[in-house]
């Protein structure tokens, strides 16, 4: 008689291990969406750095930007992102009128601007720049970075909080993240040549 291995009777290691994230996001959505953020956001940071090396450290990692952009992930965005979209849902529901078009002006226009600036200020402290620096870099990029996110986020963000389930925004997010990370950072290096 033969005998099923496990991994046909379970299904692959693949389906296994989204049935177990699907379960995490149930029972721990906050932890799970803050985990599954911090590690994007170390992935794409040593991918960027990987595709375009910083002269700054003489091509090596920066691993304490890895931990910046990483603890941002786990501490700021995770937990922010999965209360904004619960908060969207709430008080923004599908079935009501206007309802796509408002949350996606309250993403862009309330809550991206605040976060950007969040965001740009943290991973500059963490990084080391101290409070003088991490000001003046929000002067000199806040603008520009914040249209650039209009820009690429608007569409995403559309499908995004209108089309997604709302337990998979955060990590549908994250993927597209990951993706426009390493797109720019390839685009940026192509510039830099």
């Amino acid at each position: 008689m033969m005998s099923v291995s496990k991994d046909a009777k379970d299904g692959n290691i693949f389906e296994r291990a989204l049935k177990e994230y699907v379960r995490l996001l149930q029972q721990r959505p906050v932890l799970t969406k803050s985990v599954t953020n911090a590690c994007v956001s170390a992935l794409g940071t040593t991918i960027s750095q990987l595709i375009a090396p910083d002269p700054r450290t003489n091509g090596k990692i920066n691993w304490r930007s890895v931990f910046a952009y990483t603890s941002f992930g786990f501490v700021v965005n995770g937990p922010l992102i999965h209360h904004m979209y619960a908060f969207m849902e709430k008080h923004m529901p599908r079935d009501k009128k206007y309802s796509a078009i408002k949350r996606l002006l309250f993403d862009r226009l309330i809550f991206a601007p605040p976060f950007l600036l969040i965001f740009l200020y943290y991973v500059a402290i963490v990084e080391g720049a101290g409070t003088d620096a991490a000001i003046q870099k929000i002067k000199d990029t806040y603008w520009t970075i914040l249209k650039l996110n209009w820009t690429v986020w608007t569409g995403i963000q559309y499908i995004n909080v209108n089309y997604i389930p709302l337990k998979f925004r955060t990590v549908f997010g994250n993927a597209c993240a990951l993706i426009y990370l390493v797109v720019v950072t390839i685009l940026r290096r192509r510039s830099a040549s």
